[in-house]
């Protein structure tokens, strides 16, 4: 005799893929909306950091870095681990040799397997101070998850 389950002798037995669907099903629920909102958050973070590197300014640079600490690599110098208070020291004399900055975002998505590590890529267009050369460089954001939104733990300026 079954239950109204299918089950044998009226057990409530589950075969295993039954149980995988369901957790399957799940788990893409809970990781979908997830997704999609680190996405939009990773994204609109790397836009707000593109537009103050764009424009030089250091305090709204300042407060997208994670107070934890941030890597910076510029121009091949490699900073290590800095307070956001050193980092943003370094950044202060780094950006004061350009000026005319534009800084796009290229590219921007949470890290694969990861609910609070994400990246971008930022293009950045700008001129030597005093000069008309144009350089165009790229920079490689690498962001994490904190309580407050998504913050800066590592700068790298590669040519």
């Amino acid at each position: 005799m079954k239950d109204r389950f299918g089950a044998p002798n009226g057990g409530h037995q589950w075969s295993l893929a039954r149980v995988l669907t369901l957790v399957g099903l799940g788990v893409a629920m809970l990781v979908a909306p997830v997704t999609a909102s680190a996405q939009n958050g990773i994204e609109s973070a790397a836009q707000s950091f593109a537009g103050a590197w764009g424009s030089g300014s250091v305090d709204r640079l300042s407060s997208l870095l994670s107070p934890s600490g941030i890597r910076l690599q510029l121009d091949g110098a490699s900073h290590g681990s800095l307070s956001a208070r050193q980092a943003s020291a370094v950044l202060r004399d780094f950006l004061g040799g350009y000026e005319g900055g534009v800084a796009t975002v290229s590219r921007a998505a949470p890290v694969d397997g990861s609910r609070d590590r994400g990246f971008a890529e930022i293009r950045w267009t700008s001129r030597l101070a005093g000069t008309s050369q144009e350089l165009n460089r790229n920079l490689f954001v690498g962001m994490k998850f904190e309580e407050d939104g998504w913050r800066v733990d590592e700068l790298r300026l590669l040519r």
